[in-house]
């Protein structure tokens, strides 16, 4: 169906992006990790220049359904987590 091929096409295109395979692989390996933390680590790490860059690319990878984004209770602080979907970093090369 188109819905399915829509879905397959984003998720292709949310996993073979080198920003967001980056993402998937340090979330992946943290299993769960603060937006602080992990702009950081791609600013450091030069795959990315700002906030906005890590907003875009994991609005990609949370429609595409390989991360999960949760908002902390007591500090409001928000951390991602991987998913089954986002796990496939797991076997790409």
């Amino acid at each position: 169906t188109e819905g399915s091929k829509y879905m397959h096409d984003l998720y292709l295109r949310a996993v073979n992006h080198p920003v967001r395979r980056e993402i998937l692989e340090i979330v992946n390996k943290t299993e769960k990790i603060s937006k602080k933390e992990l702009l950081k680590k791609l600013i450091d790490s030069n795959f990315i220049k700002d906030e906005n860059q890590l907003a875009y690319n994991i609005d990609y990878l949370t429609k595409a359904f390989c991360i999960n984004s949760i908002k902390d209770d007591d500090d409001g602080e928000i951390f991602y987590e991987i998913t089954q979907s986002g796990k496939v970093i797991e076997y790409l090369e």
